[in-house]
């Protein structure tokens, strides 16, 4: 993992606190959030290379390998790592909320909140980064996206504070229509 992943890392964190404090989030699982998020991906190490990197479209075969990167970094950090909500965030942050996600296919308040923002942060980033198969959506596209799918992908209370804090620490102007999403 490169610079570009630490970049995606740091990026990831300073989201995901700032989205938990919007949700009003104790102060300590904040801390794990943060910990969490940057701790994320680790188990994408187990992950070749070339897959990560690859400018096409993933194969089923090469799907299966990624999905297998949060019990991997789980298991991974598991020794290191004291805190069970900063596993539970790296386990379960590709969790969707209508219980298609991964590992488990938890569904909901099955998903540890921590994990549904970092999960939640986590998708923003990816959408807002280019990468080698695509180039990155605007901030109105990315946004567009997590409201098309709250309720289906995304906790809708996470989705809603991230729209609400994207469009309130706009340094340019962001288009409302995503709230016509909700």
């Amino acid at each position: 993992m490169g610079r570009a992943a630490g970049n995606h890392a740091a990026n990831v964190r300073r989201l995901a606190v700032r989205l938990a404090k919007r949700l009003e989030i104790p102060e300590s699982s904040v801390a794990a959030i943060a910990l969490g998020s940057v701790l994320h991906d680790a188990g994408k190490l187990c992950v070749p290379q070339a897959i990560l990197a690859k400018p096409a479209p993933l194969t089923e075969a090469e799907w299966r390998i990624v999905r297998r990167h949060p019990v991997a970094g789980e298991q991974l950090l598991e020794p290191y790592v004291q805190s069970h909500e900063v596993l539970s965030i790296i386990r379960f942050h590709h969790e969707r909320w209508d219980g298609q996600g991964y590992p488990d296919g938890r569904a909901q308040t099955e998903i540890p909140l921590a994990a549904r923002v970092v999960g939640t942060a986590d998708a923003y980033e990816a959408m807002t980064e280019p990468r080698p198969y695509r180039l990155p959506r605007s901030t109105d596209q990315a946004l567009l996206e997590i409201m098309a799918h709250s309720g289906s992908q995304f906790d809708p209370d996470c989705a809603r504070a991230l729209g609400e804090l994207i469009r309130d620490e706009a340094d340019e102007p962001v288009s409302n229509a995503y709230v016509a999403a909700e």
